[in-house]
């Protein structure tokens, strides 16, 4: 603080002094952490959080370009999960718009989480509703930027990914992280693997950004370092969609539609997919629709596009099952 007063570096000096007021809340000093966010204000500290919290994204990012991708969040929509899947979230949810009584408490709400199932269940869905409905931002890890072939570099950008998300208050998610926390047993370790593991477990445990939740997704979490279990506050499953939940999204995504049909059919005969491949049938029939001028979407539709697709698919991994051989 006294670097950036010195500098006249305003954005700094305030975002030192709501570190402060951070950690003072956390010691369950609020009577003094008032005091100096009330002296902040009057000195004229932002009014809106969300506008300081994007003045010390770009402060921070510009030290570390390109590893942490920004996305606007949405108002909050409607998710599709199941109740222990929800349950998880909610208490999450809870415990973040509490952290000032949990703070009294000498507790801190869930901060390092697990997201993990097979792909298109909503894991990265799910990551930005959560930065939506606690106001905060919502970064997306860049793998392309965090990997490099430089001994040491890869390590390095992961302690910076997680300083970002220490001092801004953001949801952080590093999706297929697997491919940098894998099992330090692995048969095929030339020794950078197992310094980037230790790089990261360490960046855990000494992550301070109470305001903040780290994700890690992976649709392989079996592959995981047996040491980055202990880390996380809570783990999270996203299944595949049982029929009930299948029919709710379909149900969902037809609302304000015409629709000719039941769809319960469709919930039925789309066992084994995913959210999202329920999603992409119900968006291809819908562009059907408007691109012949038709009135109504017929709920059958949706099954054979369901089908037709997963023929393609299956199709294709054979193929390439072919070639590989």
């Amino acid at each position: 603080m006294i670097v950036s007063h010195r500098e006249r570096d305003e954005v700094g000096f305030r975002h030192g002094a709501e570190a402060i007021i951070r950690s003072l809340s956390v010691q369950n000093r609020p009577g003094e952490a008032r005091t100096l966010k009330d002296a902040l204000r009057i000195a004229g500290g932002p009014s809106q959080p969300t506008q300081s919290a994007s003045l010390s994204v770009s402060v921070l990012t510009r030290h570390s370009p390109g590893l942490v991708t920004f996305v606007p969040t949405q108002s909050p929509q409607t998710l599709v999960l199941p109740k222990e899947t929800s349950y998880s979230l909610d208490a999450v949810l809870r415990e973040h718009r509490n952290a000032d009584r949990l703070a009294q408490a000498g507790l801190m709400p869930r901060r390092k989480l697990l997201f993990w199932g097979p792909p298109g269940c909503g894991k990265t869905a799910t990551a930005r509703w959560l930065a939506s409905e606690l106001g905060i931002q919502f970064g997306v890890v860049r793998l392309a930027a965090l990997i490099t072939s430089y001994v040491g570099e890869t390590g390095a950008n992961v302690q910076k990914v997680l300083q970002i998300a220490s001092q801004t208050p953001m949801v952080l998610l590093i999706d297929e992280a697997d491919a940098i926390a894998k099992s330090r047993d692995d048969g095929n370790d030339v020794g950078e693997l197992r310094r980037v593991v230790n790089t990261l477990l360490q960046a855990l445990d000494s992550f301070s950004g109470h305001q903040s939740i780290v994700i890690m997704a992976s649709n392989h979490s079996h592959l995981f370092d047996e040491a980055l279990w202990r880390r996380f506050d809570d783990v999270v499953e996203f299944p595949l969609p049982s029929e009930a939940e299948r029919l709710r999204l379909l149900k969902h995504l037809t609302s304000g539609l015409k629709l000719k049909g039941s769809l319960s059919p469709v919930a039925k005969g789309t066992a084994g997919c995913s959210y999202a491949e329920v999603e992409r049938a119900v968006f291809e029939v819908a562009k059907l629709v408007v691109l012949e001028s038709k009135q109504t979407i017929n709920a059958s539709e949706i099954l054979t596009e369901s089908d037709r697709f997963r023929r393609k698919i299956s199709t294709a991994r054979k193929t390439q099952t072919r070639s590989s051989r």
